[in-house]
């Protein structure tokens, strides 16, 4: 009996050594790779870096090269929504390349309206080929960045933006023009060629003189 509880003792001593020594620790924190989260296979995003959010951008020119994908354009442009899609409806069946074009322009307006998740699913129906129209183009680029969210570099390069040409607002006003009555007429402008030469003046010597004319007062009815 002595023997075995010697023994047991010994036991008893041992294993509270080892637990005192760290023999029997679990991992420490300290060995998990930097930013490891608690939960396997979860990860803290590092410190002081934020991930690019890339939103819904068109830039403004003029879409006269195509006037049905130009007037969704427009709207979308001046951030009708409502209007973008009214032009989509009635101008998608003349549609230059309507496989691409036409879910294209509806995920645009999607984006417009803040729907990220309906413009997702109409641009997986975008059957893309490149576009040398340059509006058509940035339709492209403007609605991969956001869905794909991705810079739109990573979508190739546009053709120049064509600048918008000066409308009706943009004419001088009338107001402002010279008033036509008031601008001089060249006709009634007298004439310096007309006008007496002092120096071609008549001599007074060569003016007749009065007391040579006819007598109109002596008549020959006094008789003698």
């Amino acid at each position: 009996m002595k023997t075995r509880t010697v023994a047991t003792v010994l036991a008893m001593c041992l294993t509270i050594g080892a637990c005192k020594s760290g023999t029997f620790e679990g991992p420490d924190a300290g060995d998990r790779p930097d930013g490891a989260s608690t939960r396997a296979g979860q990860q803290d995003p590092p410190a002081g870096k934020q991930r690019t959010k890339y939103g819904f951008t068109l830039p403004v020119g003029n879409t006269a090269v195509d006037v049905h994908e130009g007037a969704v354009y427009d709207e979308l442009t001046d951030g009708d929504c409502s209007g973008a899609q009214t032009a989509l409806d009635e101008n998608k069946e003349n549609f230059s390349n309507p496989e691409a074009n036409v879910p294209l322009f509806q995920a645009g307006v999607y984006l417009c309206r803040k729907d990220v998740a309906a413009a997702k699913s109409e641009y997986a129906k975008v059957v893309w080929t490149e576009s040398e129209i340059w509006f058509i183009c940035e339709m492209h680029r403007a609605v991969g960045t956001v869905v794909k969210q991705k810079p739109k570099s990573a979508f190739g390069g546009c053709p120049p933006v064509l600048p918008l040409t000066p409308g009706p607002e943009d004419s001088p006003d009338p107001a402002e023009s010279p008033d036509p009555a008031s601008t001089p007429d060249p006709e009634s402008t007298p004439d310096t060629e007309s006008t007496p030469d002092p120096g071609q003046t008549p001599d007074s010597g060569e003016t007749p003189d009065a007391g040579s004319g006819t007598d109109t007062g002596s008549g020959s009815g006094s008789g003698s």
